[in-house]
């Protein structure tokens, strides 16, 4: 070490190779090291990767770690493939040591945590969970991860009360269990046997990468999404798997992102405000999967009679949401809110709350609904820099063609949960 650490690379080799080879782990990850980096020899990822394996097999925290970054970046495809489940493994092994005596092998450990919190954030080849990242970040943070604590705070910025809690509750029974007690966290790879569908709702495709917006209601307490379209009366299209991209939990509007070859990108309109009385279309997919899988399109306020803009303020005049006439079920929620031309203004986000409005009018009426406002949706999509298109609302569509445009675009979402 003393010989490396000065830049003698010929010296370290010549003593670390034979120790290598008698099975010191030290020296081992050692030379794992200098094939990494070309230090001394040349530069050559399969050496590099036999020799932490050897070393992390051996039980060194340092080389489980660079063999998981190794398998998780993966070094040049013909060479050393990334693969996700390798990568997830080695760093389940490494975040265990969070107490070695070793603080080389301490800080390995805080780095394969942060690297299982941010596999669990981006999706990289795991369940999409921010419950997990966030305990995950959690426990590198604790031992002085920086970026971790960097990671912890934004994530903690889109996250409700109850996955917060969820949370702190995993970052102690993983603490307990690098403790030496318990049993060993759930692995990071959940198989569709181990989902339970928690249900849904809907949402539209705005841009040709594959990005749809949705209710964030729809998809907060997710650890899994999928997203699904009906492509004709008897056929569906297989489901998707969505990433969450971005949320704005104050206005109910979630970001996803999914293959770009589930639909078409709706349109949105130009103008900057409804006008009341408009005529609107309702379109989505309510209680999805419990009824039916069909698209419904919905056009007024019993099955198929037109709809329209009732009010321009929602619930207690929020100027946020209008107020639509057009049926809305459960299920609805995420879809698109289209004018008479096809063009979306507004994103439908709650069924009227019965109740309230007997209690606010006297009258009991069922099935009108409330959409968030375009503009505030469009702002929301200029925040996560998605390209959208826009155009006028000058021609008029009939019901037929409004339902058939709004299949293109319009997806079914799907939340699931891991099963405890």
């Amino acid at each position: 070490m003393d010989a490396y650490k000065r830049g003698d690379y010929e010296t370290a080799l010549r003593v670390v190779r034979p120790l290598a080879e008698e099975g010191d782990d030290a020296a081992q990850h050692l030379l794992g090291d200098m094939f990494q980096r070309g230090q001394g020899v040349r530069r050559d990822f399969r050496e590099a990767e036999k020799w932490y394996r050897r070393s992390a097999e051996r039980g060194n925290v340092s080389s489980q770690d660079s063999l998981g970054l190794m398998y998780l970046t993966g070094k040049r495809k013909e060479i050393i493939p990334s693969d996700k489940n390798k990568a997830a493994e080695w760093f389940r092994k490494a975040a265990g040591k969070g107490n070695a005596d070793n603080l080389a092998w301490r800080m390995a450990s805080a780095n394969a945590q942060f690297s299982l919190g941010y596999m669990h954030e981006e999706g990289w080849g795991i369940r999409q969970t921010k419950v997990h990242a966030y305990a995950w970040y959690n426990l590198a943070a604790a031992r002085g991860h920086a970026q971790a604590r960097t990671r912890r705070q934004h994530l903690a910025e889109g996250m409700t009360k109850n996955q917060m809690a969820r949370a702190q509750r995993f970052s102690e029974d993983l603490e307990h269990w690098i403790a030496g007690g318990g049993e060993p966290p759930p692995p990071a790879f959940v198989s569709d046997a181990e989902l339970k569908r928690l249900g849904g709702g809907s949402g539209f495709l705005v841009d040709l990468e594959g990005r749809i917006v949705t209710n964030y209601h729809v998809v907060e307490d997710c650890d899994s999404v999928a997203v699904q379209r009906k492509v004709a009366a008897d056929r569906e299209e297989a489901p998707h798997e969505a990433k969450i991209e971005g949320v704005d939990i104050t206005n109910d509007l979630a970001l996803l992102r999914a293959s770009p070859e589930v639909g078409e990108r709706a349109v949105f309109g130009r103008a900057t405000r409804a006008d009341l009385g408009e005529t609107v279309v309702v379109a989505g997919y309510p209680l999805h999967g419990i009824v039916e899988s069909e698209l419904n399109v919905t056009t007024g306020t019993l099955n198929v009679t037109t709809g329209s803009v009732s009010a321009l303020a929602g619930a207690d005049d929020d100027m946020n949401f209008l107020q639509v006439d057009a049926t809305v079920q459960s299920g609805n929620s995420g879809g698109p809110l289209l004018d008479g031309a096809g063009n979306v203004i507004g994103v439908v986000t709650k069924m009227l709350n019965i109740r309230w409005f007997e209690e606010k009018t006297g009258r009991l009426e069922e099935g009108r609904g409330f959409a968030i406002k375009g503009p505030l949706v469009r702002s929301f999509l200029d925040i996560q820099g998605v390209t959208y298109r826009r155009a006028s609302s000058s021609a008029r569509l009939s019901t037929e063609r409004l339902a058939e445009r709004a299949g293109t675009f319009t997806v079914a979402i799907h939340c699931y949960k891991v099963v405890p």
